[in-house]
Formats: C-alpha cells, sequence, structure tokens
C-alpha cells in the first residue's frame, strides 16, 4: 500500500506532456453514458466529451509558444480542452493564496485567448490542498479571491485538486467535519455554486485511483461521500486501477462510476514520464478500449515533460477516441490537411505486427502509431531553431534561446543514472521521482517484459512504485567502494509498500537532483509557468545555427531521417510496462548471447561447429540491430528542425551509448571471453534499475551496478560524431604505441626520445599488456582510426610473473641498461626500469583489486562519455571473468592521468602501508 503522509513538505509533481495530432472536428460531442444501475446519468441527449491535454508535471514548464502551438494542434486534431497545472507555478499549488501579477495575469489572459481562437478550452486548476483550513471561512474567501482573479482573466471552466496530500484534518476541521471527504466536497460545492456553476467544473479526489482507495474501490468510505454528497454537475478526475495504469477495463470504470454516480473523467499517465530521467514514452495510447468512451466524461492525458516528443502520445490518443466517437463502429481517415497525401485508415489486419492481437475492432495501437509517425516525419524536415517553435500560420518570427546555460556538467559529478540533459524553459527538468502522483503518476517502474528471460509478466507493480531504491552518490573523497548497492526484490517490495512514488521532500530532492537539475534551477528554475516576457528577455538569446565540429559531417548532408528510423525510435522508447517489438528482441537476442558465450570462449575445449556458428550468426544479427540504433542517432543528430532534436537528444544519446557498450562486449564475448565467465548475482527484477530499455541492457551487462559508468551526459551541442569500441587485435599494436608516445610527450618543448628510442614509451607502458593479456584489450575508434586504447589484465599476480620470464628479459635485450652513475635522461630512466626490480604491492590489497588496467584517450577526442564507455568495456570483460575488483598505476608526476582518471569519477585513490611511495594506486570494486 503506499502512504501519502510525506507529501505535504514538498511541492507535488505532476507530469505532462504536449498534444499530438488527430483530425476532425474540435469540439467533437459524445454520448452521453450509458446507464447503469446506480449511475445517475441521463440516458439520452448528446454532450461534450473532454478530450485534450494536461500540463501539470514538476519542472520547468512549457512555454508560451509551447503551448500555442499545443492548441493549434489540439484544434487540427480534434482534441478540444486543455488543463493547466502546472506545478512549477507554485501559485497555482504552493501558494495558491497569493493573486497573479499584473505581468502574469497578462499572460494568463494571453493564454487564455489563444486557447479560444483555436476552440479549446481552457481549464484553470487550483491545489489548496496542502495546507487548507476547509473550516476557515478566510481560507475560503482566499480560494474565491483568487479564482475571481482568474474568471476576470477570461477563464470560464475550473478544477479543484486535492491530488497526493495528508488524510489528515487539522483539529479545526475535525470539529466542524466527519471526514476528509466531507470537508473536500464541502468546499467544492461552496466554489462551483459561488462560480456561477461552470458548464466544466472538475474535482481530483485524494483516492484519485484504484490503489489509493481504503480498503477498495466498493467499500471506500471517502469514494461513497464524494459520491454522495458531490453535486451531481461536477466531474471527477481518476486514473484508473493504479496511479500509471497500464489498462483500464471497462469494468473497472463501470464500478467506479457505480460509487461515484458519475462517468469519470480519466487522467491519464500512460505518457508520463517525469518520474524517470532515462524514460520518454513514445509508443501508441494502448490498453483502454474504445468501448470506454461511452461510458467516460472524458480523457485527458498527462504526457511527457518534453514538448516535442508527445506528437505521438496526442496523436494517438486522438485516433482513439475519434475511432468510436460516437460509440459506434467506425473507420477513421486522419489527415494532415486538405491537400496531404497522408490518409491512413485504421483496419482490422496487424500487418504482421509481433505483438498480440488486439481485441479492440475499431482502434488499431500499432496502426495508429504508424499513422502518427508518418505524420510526424514531416515535421523533422522544417527547419526550426532550438526553442524557436512558433505557429507557422502566424509567420511570428523565431526567438531563439541561448544555450550558454547548458555546459556539460563535469566529468567527475556521479550519479545513480545516465542523466537526461534538459533544454532551459523549454523542456522541465524532471526529478528523480515525482512528487505529485496524479500529475505523474509514475512512482513506480513497470518493465514487464524485462526479465532475464524477457518474458512478458503480468505485475501488479506500478512503473514508479516500483523504483523505490535510492543509490547513494559516492562522496569525493569515500573508500573505493564504487559497487553502487541495489534494493534487493523483497527490500524493493517492502519499501513499495511504505512509499508513494511521489513521496519526496525537499532534502532528498535536492539530494538527488542531477547536476544538469542542478545548472537549470540556478539558470532560471524560478521562472514563472506563464514566464512573462521581461523574464524572458532576461535569457540570453544566442544560440545560433548549429555549426558542425571540424572533424564532424556537415549538418544537413546526413542522409535523411526515415519512417523506418522513427519507428526504431519508438519501440525502444515505448510505454512504461512494454517495449516495442524490436527493443524486446534485442534484450533476448542480448541475454542468449550472453548466456551461450561459453561455446566460443576461448579455453573451450570441446568445440561443437554448429553451436559455434549458431552464436556467430545470432551475434552478427544482434550487430546489425546495434548498428542501425547508432544509424538513427547520426540521422536524428542531423536532423533540420533542432527544436525536435533538442527534446529528444538527452535520451538517443543515452540509448546510442549503453547499445555501443553492449555491442563491443557481444564483439569481446564472441573471441575473448572464457568458460568461466560470470554475470548475475542472482536474478534481480527488472523494477531493481530504473532507466528503461537502457536500464535493462545496463542490468544484463556484468558491471550492472557501475552506475557512474553508465553516467553519460550529452555533449552542451548535439553532435552527429561516432566513435566505435572493438576488442584489440595484434595488428592494433603499432597505433597503441603511436598514441601511447604523443600523449606521454604531449606538452614538452623538446621530445626527450630519439627515433631509435621510438618503442620505449609503448614498450615501457603497455606492452607488457598487449604481449601478455590480448584477451583484455579495446580501442575506440573514430572515422580516422584509433585513438584511445583500454587494456588490462584479469589477475595481477600470474601476470607479473609471466613479465619477469617472457617480457622484462626481452626488454633487457634491446634496451640496455645505462649508466647510474651521470644524470639519466627520461629515455634512460625508462630503459632502466627494465633493469630494475619493481616494487610489489601487498597481498591484503591485491585479493580486493586483483585486475591492472590501463586506460588512455587521444587528445583530439572531445567527448568524454567515450572514456567511460571503454571502462565498462574493459571492466565488463574483467568481471565476466571473475574480478572483483580492479586498479591503475599512476606516477605522482604525471599530472595528466591523474587528471585523466580523477574526472572519469570512477576510480578512488586508495591508501595502504607498502604501496610505492613514487606511484598513486586508484581502485575500484567490480
Amino acid at each position: 500500500m503506499v502512504q501519502k503522509e510525506k507529501t505535504l513538505e514538498a511541492p507535488q509533481v505532476d507530469g505532462e506532456p504536449s498534444p499530438s495530432p488527430v483530425s476532425g472536428e474540435a469540439c467533437a460531442e459524445a454520448p452521453g453514458p450509458v446507464e447503469e444501475s446506480g449511475i445517475g446519468v441521463e440516458l439520452t441527449g448528446h454532450r461534450k466529451f473532454i478530450s485534450g491535454v494536461v500540463e501539470g508535471f514538476y519542472g520547468r514548464p512549457w512555454t508560451m509558444e509551447q503551448r500555442k502551438e499545443l492548441f493549434r494542434r489540439q484544434q487540427k486534431w480534434g482534441l478540444n480542452t486543455y488543463l493547466y497545472a502546472p506545478k512549477d507555478d507554485y501559485k497555482h499549488r504552493m501558494f495558491w493564496r497569493e493573486l497573479y501579477s499584473v505581468e502574469e495575469a497578462e499572460q494568463l489572459m494571453t493564454l487564455i485567448g489563444a486557447a479560444k481562437e483555436h476552440g479549446i478550452e481552457f481549464i484553470y486548476a487550483i491545489s489548496p490542498g496542502l495546507d487548507i483550513t476547509f473550516s476557515n471561512q478566510k481560507e475560503v474567501s482566499a480560494l474565491k479571491r483568487k479564482l475571481d482573479q482568474v474568471s476576470h482573466f477570461g477563464c470560464k471552466s475550473f478544477a479543484l485538486l486535492f491530488d497526493d496530500i495528508d488524510h489528515n484534518m487539522c483539529p479545526a476541521d475535525k470539529e466542524v467535519f466527519s471526514s476528509f471527504a466531507h470537508a473536500q466536497v464541502s468546499i467544492t460545492n461552496e466554489i462551483y455554486q459561488y462560480l456561477g456553476e461552470p458548464e466544466t467544473f472538475l474535482f481530483c479526489p485524494t483516492e484519485y485511483c484504484g490503489t489509493f482507495c481504503y480498503p477498495n474501490v466498493p467499500q471506500s468510505p471517502y469514494l461513497h461521500t464524494v459520491g454522495e454528497k458531490l453535486l451531481p454537475s461536477i466531474d471527477v478526475l481518476w486514473t484508473g486501477p493504479k496511479v500509471v495504469s497500464k489498462d483500464i477495463t471497462v469494468e473497472s470504470i463501470e464500478e467506479v462510476s457505480k460509487i461515484l454516480r458519475r462517468a469519470p473523467v480519466i487522467w491519464d499517465n500512460i505518457h508520463a514520464n517525469d518520474y524517470d530521467q532515462k524514460r520518454l514514452f513514445l509508443g501508441p495510447y494502448k490498453g483502454r478500449s474504445t468501448e470506454l468512451i461511452p461510458r467516460l466524461k472524458g480523457v485527458l492525458t498527462n504526457p511527457n515533460c518534453e514538448f516535442e516528443s508527445n506528437f505521438v502520445a496526442i496523436h494517438t490518443l486522438a485516433t482513439w477516441y475519434k475511432s468510436n466517437m460516437n460509440g459506434v463502429r467506425k473507420d477513421v481517415v486522419m489527415t494532415d490537411g486538405e491537400d496531404s497525401t497522408v490518409s491512413i485508415q485504421i483496419k482490422l489486419e496487424n500487418e504482421g505486427s509481433d505483438e498480440e492481437l488486439e481485441t479492440d475492432m475499431l482502434y488499431s495501437p500499432q496502426l495508429a502509431l504508424k499513422l502518427a509517425l508518418t505524420e510526424w516525419l514531416g515535421e523533422f524536415g522544417v527547419p526550426h531553431q532550438y526553442n524557436s517553435r512558433q505557429v507557422p500560420q502566424s509567420g511570428a518570427k523565431s526567438t531563439v534561446i541561448d544555450a550558454s546555460s547548458m555546459s556539460a556538467p563535469s566529468l567527475c559529478s556521479s550519479t545513480t543514472v545516465t542523466t537526461v540533459f534538459q533544454q532551459p524553459i523549454m523542456s522541465p527538468a524532471m526529478p528523480p521521482l515525482c512528487l505529485d502522483a496524479l500529475s505523474h503518476p509514475m512512482a513506480k517502474r513497470p518493465q514487464e517484459e524485462e526479465e532475464v528471460e524477457v518474458e512478458k509478466k503480468d505485475s501488479d507493480e506500478e512503473p514508479m512504485e516500483m523504483v523505490v531504491e535510492k543509490l547513494d552518490e559516492p562522496e569525493p573523497d569515500a573508500e573505493a567502494d564504487p559497487e553502487e548497492k541495489h534494493v534487493g526484490p523483497i527490500l524493493a517490495d517492502k519499501m513499495a509498500e511504505d512509499l508513494k512514488p511521489m513521496d519526496t521532500d525537499k532534502e532528498s530532492l535536492a539530494e538527488s537532483k542531477s547536476p544538469e537539475e542542478s545548472i537549470q534551477e540556478d539558470s532560471g528554475s524560478d521562472i514563472a509557468p506563464m514566464q512573462t516576457d521581461d523574464q524572458l528577455k532576461q535569457v540570453p538569446q544566442t544560440f545560433d545555427v548549429f555549426v558542425p565540429g571540424p572533424d564532424e559531417k556537415p549538418l544537413f548532408t546526413a542522409e535523411p531521417l526515415s519512417l523506418e528510423d522513427l519507428g526504431l525510435l519508438a519501440e525502444l522508447f515505448y510505454l512504461p510496462y512494454e517495449h516495442g517489438p524490436k527493443a524486446v528482441q534485442m534484450l533476448k537476442e542480448f541475454n542468449w548471447l550472453r548466456a551461450n558465450s561459453s561455446v566460443v570462449s576461448v579455453n573451450c575445449k570441446m568445440k561443437e561447429t554448429e553451436k559455434v556458428t549458431e552464436w556467430q550468426t545470432r551475434a552478427e544479427k544482434f550487430e546489425e540491430m546495434c548498428c542501425s540504433v547508432i544509424q538513427m542517432f547520426t540521422r536524428l543528430s542531423n536532423t533540420a528542425n533542432r527544436t525536435i532534436l533538442y527534446d529528444l537528444y538527452p535520451y538517443i544519446w543515452d540509448i546510442k551509448s549503453i547499445i555501443s557498450m553492449v555491442k563491443s562486449f557481444v564483439q569481446w564475448l564472441g573471441c575473448r571471453s572464457q568458460s568461466s565467465a560470470q554475470f548475475l548475482r542472482g536474478d534481480q527484477e527488472p523494477w531493481a534499475f530504473r532507466g528503461g530499455l537502457a536500464g535493462e541492457f545496463q542490468r544484463l551487462l556484468p558491471i550492472d551496478g557501475a552506475n557512474d559508468l553508465f553516467y553519460q551526459p550529452p555533449p552542451s551541442m548535439p553532435t552527429s560524431k561516432i566513435y566505435s569500441i572493438r576488442p584489440y587485435f595484434a595488428k592494433d599494436e603499432p597505433a597503441i604505441y603511436k598514441i601511447c608516445k604523443e600523449m606521454y610527450c604531449e606538452g614538452m618543448e623538446d621530445v626527450p626520445f630519439s627515433d631509435q628510442e621510438s618503442d620505449l614509451i609503448g614498450d615501457r607502458l603497455v606492452g607488457g599488456l598487449l604481449s601478455l593479456s590480448p584477451d583484455y584489450g579495446f580501442v575506440l575508434e573514430d572515422d580516422e582510426g584509433i585513438c584511445g586504447y583500454a587494456l588490462g589484465t584479469a589477475d595481477v599476480k600470474p601476470f607479473v610473473k609471466k613479465c619477469k620470464l617472457n617480457w622484462i628479459p626481452f626488454m633487457q635485450e634491446k634496451y640496455n641498461k645505462p649508466d647510474c652513475e651521470k644524470d639519466l635522461t627520461e629515455a634512460e630512466k625508462m630503459m632502466l626500469s627494465f633493469h630494475e626490480e619493481e616494487e610489489g604491492l601487498p597481498e591484503s590489497f591485491l585479493s580486493n583489486f586483483p585486475s591492472l588496467i590501463k586506460v588512455d584517450i587521444h587528445a583530439k577526442v572531445t567527448d568524454p562519455s567515450v572514456a567511460k564507455s571503454m571502462m565498462g568495456c574493459l571492466l565488463s570483460s574483467l568481471k565476466a571473468n571473475g574480478s572483483h575488483g580492479a586498479f591503475c598505476k599512476v606516477r605522482q608526476t604525471d599530472k595528466r592521468m591523474l587528471d585523466f582518471y580523477s574526472k572519469l569519477g570512477c576510480f578512488e585513490v586508495a591508501k595502504m602501508e607498502g604501496f610505492p611511495k613514487d606511484v598513486i594506486i586508484m581502485g575500484r570494486s567490480l
């Protein structure tokens, strides 16, 4: 069960995204709900069906221009309602008593006027439940005064929200009201009548979904009171069986309708994403039969935080609604205007889809998705600079927002999940957990298709309630214990019972915010949701046309984005409880390759040709799938519409990074793994990890808990530059030696090595690892060749013995021992090291950190994420073959490498008696 006591301290979080297209009349009429026993609704007559979008997420709200674009799209696609409830409008919730300033009032009036121009009903919502005293007449008067002000702005429709608040009444209210429900209903009825009984007036109950009803829906005293006492013309918001409902059945709606004595308005969180920084939902509206339409008063979707990512969410919602707008069978034709060539009929067949056959005879999610993507594809070719979203017909001059505040965070920052790099103003910062269940009802992490066997499961967990663990960020000076601690399934379940998805106080919010979110807040998170013109002017307006770097492809000469690319994108970022078919296939293939890698291991004695061939064939197909993801990333990064790109970029960057790492690991499995390869210690449940598909792949890598290595923020400017990581081969040695020498001599005025000593640096730093431990080598490549390497050995003790027998003697022959009587050059000191006994490390240290690693990247590589990806591949290979800790050695005088490892942030300085005095040892557990 979910607690609700803690939400009082912090502003609640509601997450919603933006609109999507659907053709049809803007204000369609729908039949009244079919009368059921106990439901007091009229059988005859048509009334308006509320259909549209809620803006109620936590974080930076949408801009005025985005909202106007939303209204334009809603009108175009046949949706008729916009509910204004952004949680960062503090005067909506935290400081609900305060009146709007003159500047804010002007903006709201403009917004309300724009909605009217497009035939969209503007509903103003207020949330006084955090601290209102229901029995205090001054409080009631303050609420009336606030809504009077908004009425004068031209608003005719309102909503009172009492979601995510403490159930306990204050002593004064307990003397007046017999229950919390009576208090809420009393003030709601009074406000409704005071405002002249508006045609549209919504009420959000505290028990707004099935799991929040005590003890259950049919026996809830709270819901019974609402149904009996709330005036019949007031509509009630409901999210379904759960905060984020996978399915909303006809039976469940009929059940709650009987108790409420009216058909509910669904506040749908199926596409809300502000509870997890790595998730985006681009799948179709699904899990709601069109038979619901005549049984509901309306549906409002609470979508993704990123405005431009909501095309599919809104478009498919509108397709769903239009498919049974009049409660009868109807084919739906979606067009992109009068002259559009885009015209797709929703048919019954699934066209070979791998998904289970839909039982809804009026609506096919797969075809609705294809329709939405086909139309969305056209938007990507329309040149738009960042935050220059404008109404095409208006001819208004584009406004460009500066990105100077979007500098990439330092590498040493450690968080538990890859950060979503939010853009200023345009897209809100997403908190680690949502604070407002209703607004973004996903406190759990619902991935049912991602078990180790990737089987479909019907879980009762909600997306947001499953993600309850908070992983600590490593302290800078902490002892080397980099492995993040995960909450086990039992503990996770217990915490899910005791914690509400959005239960977050201010302190924990501050602790868990990513560097990007902190940057955003520092750069203007206090901007009011309506963003007055004066406030917008304060933002530097200098972010101009994207200019590719010297090593990047020109922006608009890359291959154009295809419908297949968008289809793949949608399947990688599908829905809260499921991945798309291609994503599921990739997970299954990677899991199989991982589980069967022993047949191609280097020490497999009995090679079975058929099994080896099967493994290699499936590995090639898997690599092709990985390449298609990387190609999609490249095409998207070069799209003309930078506005859309900036909303999608953090997510496609994230999935590209993890897929690249997984691809490299599979290549290593195919040629270097040992038959003793180890992976997971037990099968964690999918919700033990956040992060959508990227999180699932992380879970399947040996270093699944190394969240700091998966924390790879995207660059401040989108780039199409692609690096690849692959296993090391003997032919790569000259290139690695070259990088070794160039990086060692970087910054030196006079290179202290002659041509005869050209191999000396490589021989000293990496030669032994390349010769005696090639199985743990990876190289980094760009389009010009090798530009980095990661080398290691699983157990340094036998490696040192091999060096003494096979490597050192060879080096002693190659390099004569210099005369120690004279001052030695740098080259001579390096030669001398081959002739001196190297000081070993204490046994107590090596027992915990047996693996030695060496990583370096050429200075021309400016993308900081590739170093972490290389380290991830190397550490995965070491752990897969039994290592439980790794270390690196850096000379105290080597400032460059000390800086490199410290910025990488994944190694801690180790201190122990017996360490060599001139060397710094840095280690991490695996």
